[in-house]
């Protein structure tokens, strides 16, 4: 399903719904059997994940691909595992992000290489969610 006209803030709780709905809905899966298709490195520890079967237009216009993917590991821990992994990414704390405004318990960061990105954050409680994008630029 490709979504378009949807607003900022539709997107945004379509985008953090989905990845919460991602508790309940994916069947554990050992990292082997799952289809990354972003080109962005996987986290070796995934209890459970999925890949969006279709790119989507987010906040700024691009086309993007997602993998979703589920640990009970840390946040620092997945936190200092993408740091080395994209060492040259820019980083910035969720709290400072338009999309994760309507979430005041959420902890977390973003690492952008250009126009892709990965979002890594927890909720009080729950486990570390994981969030590749592989975008397109503007269309």
């Amino acid at each position: 399903m490709i979504q378009m006209g949807a607003g900022t803030t539709n997107r945004a709780a379509i985008t953090a719904g989905a990845a919460l709905a991602l508790f309940a809905s994916v069947a554990p899966a050992a990292p082997a059997t799952i289809n990354n298709l972003t080109g962005l490195p996987t986290y070796p520890n995934l209890d459970r994940a999925t890949m969006d079967g279709a790119w989507r237009t987010e906040t700024f216009g691009r086309w993007c691909a997602t993998f979703t993917g589920v640990t009970g590991d840390s946040l620092t821990a997945v936190e200092e595992w993408y740091r080395k992994k994209l060492a040259r990414a820019s980083e910035t704390d969720l709290t400072h992000d338009e999309r994760f405004k309507a979430y005041p318990t959420i902890t977390g960061i973003k690492l952008a290489l250009g126009v892709n990105y990965v979002t890594l954050y927890r909720l009080v409680d729950q486990s570390t969610i994981i969030e590749l994008h592989r975008c397109s630029g503007n269309q």
